[in-house]
């Protein structure tokens, strides 16, 4: 098989970045801006064409609106808070507090290591929307190597990529997904989307050659009050605002 020429590569990267991005958006709370950017997102996967599932939940995406998706959220596990299938990494992770902190400012060191703050918007660096978009960051990141800086800095991105799924994100993102499909109704966007989320995962995993360690989804019944994605908790937005995640 002849190797992908440079611009392939490019396209890739965006390809996938725009796959993550999409993700964040499903799973962060569905406010009228998050719905706006969702649909946004939605359309611009669908006409990049690709995967299958992933097709699918940018369909059902593009055309769902604020109160068929909030009514599905609350009700469904309200993510950040839910005991039974929390949306932030650290939950399953145990439930001692100083392990759960301890992991959250592993994962924000990794955030600032490529120029990202992950504090300014007060939201839990290990919430599931900003890991995705981290992911997504991390793709830009490749193209733009690819394109300005050659080809030792876009592989220095692939391999931040392959560290982030094998020490974070694959370790708990596919079984979160897999739960929030189980609980939600059947045909539903939110079904949907924990399907894509968890197919996305394994095939990024499978592609990046690396192999997490799956979490059991048990999550821990006893973590730090979480910073919530809606209306219902308090606290800011949890969500990494793209402007802040300009390529540097």
């Amino acid at each position: 098989m002849a190797k992908p020429t440079p611009d392939q590569r490019i396209e890739q990267a965006l390809w996938r970045a725009s796959v993550y991005e999409f993700l964040a958006h499903a799973f962060a709370y569905p406010d009228d801006e998050r719905v706006a950017a969702l649909q946004e997102s939605a359309t611009e996967v669908l006409a990049s064409g690709g995967s299958i599932p992933v097709m699918r939940a940018a369909a059902i995406a593009k055309e769902a609106g604020r109160e068929y998706l909030e009514s599905a959220y609350v009700s469904l596990t309200t993510f950040s808070s839910s005991p039974d299938a929390p949306a932030f990494e650290s939950a399953y992770f145990g439930s001692d507090a100083q392990q759960q902190t301890q992991r959250m400012a592993d994962i924000a060191g990794f955030y600032r290591a490529f120029g990202v703050d992950a504090t300014a918007g007060g939201f839990r660096p290990d919430e599931l929307p900003v890991e995705l978009e981290f992911m997504a960051y991390l793709c830009r990141k490749e193209a733009y190597a690819e394109e300005h800086l050659g080809a030792p800095r876009a592989g220095q991105a692939r391999k931040a990529q392959r560290m982030f799924l094998e020490e974070h994100l694959g370790c708990w993102g596919a079984v979160f997904g897999r739960k929030v499909a189980a609980q939600a109704p059947i045909a539903h966007f939110y079904q949907v989307a924990g399907e894509t989320l968890a197919y996305w995962i394994g095939r990024e995993c499978t592609t990046a050659g690396v192999t997490p360690q799956e979490v059991s989804g048990e999550a821990s019944r006893h973590w730090p009050t979480p910073t919530s994605h809606g209306p219902e908790f308090a606290g800011n937005a949890s969500f990494v605002p793209m402007e802040e995640l300009a390529v540097r």
